[in-house]
């Protein structure tokens, strides 16, 4: 157990009767009769979206649920009579009648409520994104393996019994010719989070301490507490990691095979513009992923229209989703489905995909499978296929963060006047213009290009140290998310 960098955890779990939490068991497969039994942790949308998926399973057992605030605990206490409540987590992962967890807290949560579950002997299935940096993200794949747990991420898209039809289309019978190209987008409206004049005050139904657990603490002036806190640093990935999480995955999965885990450059041009709001991620974003073979420009946009509040601009493609070209035509995928054109725009063939919704069942009973079998081997998202993706969108945050003031001059020498990013910048330009916001050095920042190491984990190069600082861990004693040495 000396390998594990509890600082002060062990202490905490301890006075809790947690103790057993550090005895982890062997994974092995189940008997064809027995019930699995789980344990829900985060309560809101997501959470009950997924526990409401739970309870229409066969065979499974919602054994407990936790959540920090009471308000949303208790209706689902009555409802699941017989379930153990609690506001800590860390009671259900000591719990000996709770064989795997499904973690659906804020996204700061997400690798330390993996890793500690884990380490008590719990399979896990955890929400996306997985993690704020590449080394929390990297401790939680190192848990799995020590551990010997299942660990699945809740990209539920990489359940799609589409995806080996449209990977034969692509690359074993290239249908369309060579790949030459991809854009991913985010073009979706949202609103800004308020800016207040004083602190947010936390409603007394919230155990505060327990909702931050290993995030700092420091005065909120946005106008809510829950769901807003993606748009902050130290809870949460904004756009990027949100919907960037299932849209980069995707790509990822269907485009490149999953054979390239980091990128090996990354540029990014972005801001935060339009709101005059209390949130820090950007709304607007460009980037670049260079991946030593295809390349790959990802667009968010979402500062809703004004004449449109239902719109945030218009681009080539899907408005989420994305657009591959190829020598002999290009291939649009969108939530729900899929369509392949010759180069004059004719439809060759069209796939039909699931949607965000329809995805989530088959994702909770692919991980329920694993565990029932004993073993990772069939899970369709396994832990590191999502620490690999959450290092794109990571890095295009980090990009972001250590930028300077932006130029499109110097965006398109860097970058070229031709293809996905130029034209994704031009689309972004052109929405801001109309709404009364410049693309200049005022409002948006650009990135130099960031070289990232595969091996290391890591930014080397020029800017490296900048863009490695932003990644520097900055846990909340004692919720320290601890370093798993294998």
């Amino acid at each position: 157990m000396s390998s594990i960098n509890r600082r002060g955890f062990l202490i905490s779990c301890l006075a809790l009767g947690t103790a057993t939490a550090f005895c982890p068991s062997v994974l092995s497969a189940r008997g064809a009769n027995e019930r699995l039994r789980v344990g829900v942790i985060g309560l809101g949308n997501r959470g009950s979206l997924l526990l409401n998926t739970l309870l229409e399973m066969d065979k499974i057992d919602v054994v407990a649920i936790a959540d920090p605030d009471v308000r949303r605990l208790e209706p689902w206490q009555k409802r699941l009579s017989n379930a153990k409540a609690c506001a800590d987590m860390r009671k259900i992962f000591a719990d000996p009648d709770v064989d795997a967890v499904v973690i659906a807290t804020c996204n700061h949560w997400h690798a330390l409520a993996a890793i500690l579950a884990m380490e008590a002997g719990k399979d896990v299935y955890v929400e996306k994104p997985l993690a704020l940096s590449f080394w929390e993200g990297r401790q939680v794949v190192n848990a799995a393996r020590k551990y010997k747990r299942v660990c699945q991420i809740g990209t539920q898209m990489r359940t799609d019994r589409t995806h080996a039809e449209i990977k034969k289309f692509l690359h074993e019978e290239k249908s369309l010719g060579k790949i030459l190209a991809v854009r991913i987008n985010r073009f979706a409206p949202r609103k800004g989070i308020g800016l207040r004049p004083t602190p947010l005050p936390i409603p007394n139904e919230i155990d505060y301490n327990l909702w931050l657990g290993p995030a700092q603490e420091c005065p909120l002036y946005r106008d809510k507490l829950h769901y807003d806190w993606h748009w902050m640093w130290n809870t949460g990935n904004g756009e990027t990691g949100n919907w960037g999480a299932h849209l980069i995955d995707d790509c990822r999965n269907d485009i490149l095979c999953d054979r390239i885990a980091f990128p090996k450059r990354i540029l990014t041009a972005a801001g935060r513009v339009g709101y005059n709001d209390a949130g820090e991620t950007p709304n607007t974003l460009v980037t670049l992923f260079d991946t030593g073979e295809i390349p790959i420009a990802f667009g968010i946009s979402n500062l809703p229209a004004k004449n449109d509040r239902r719109s945030a601009g218009t681009c080539f493609g899907p408005k989420s989703g994305y657009v591959v070209w190829c020598e002999g035509g290009r291939y649009e995928k969108f939530w729900g489905g899929g369509t392949a054109f010759d180069l004059d725009g004719k439809v060759i063939k069209e796939f039909a995909c699931e949607t965000e919704r329809s995805g989530v069942p088959l994702h909770l009973k692919n991980f329920c499978d694993a565990v029932y079998d004993g073993t990772s081997a069939n899970l369709t998202a396994d832990i590191e296929v999502g620490y690999h993706t959450s290092a794109w969108y990571n890095a295009a945050n980090a990009a972001y963060r250590v930028g300077h003031d932006y130029s499109k001059k110097e965006a398109l020498e860097q970058v070229g006047s031709r293809g996905p990013f130029a034209d994704i910048l031009a689309e972004v330009e052109t929405h801001l213009d109309t709404q009364g916001v410049p693309m200049d050095g005022r409002n948006f920042k650009l990135s130099s290009f960031l070289e990232l190491d595969a091996a290391t984990e890591r930014f080397v190069g020029p800017s490296s140290v900048e863009a490695n600082a932003v990644f520097e861990p900055h846990f909340r004693e004692p919720f320290v998310v601890p370093e798993v040495k294998m």
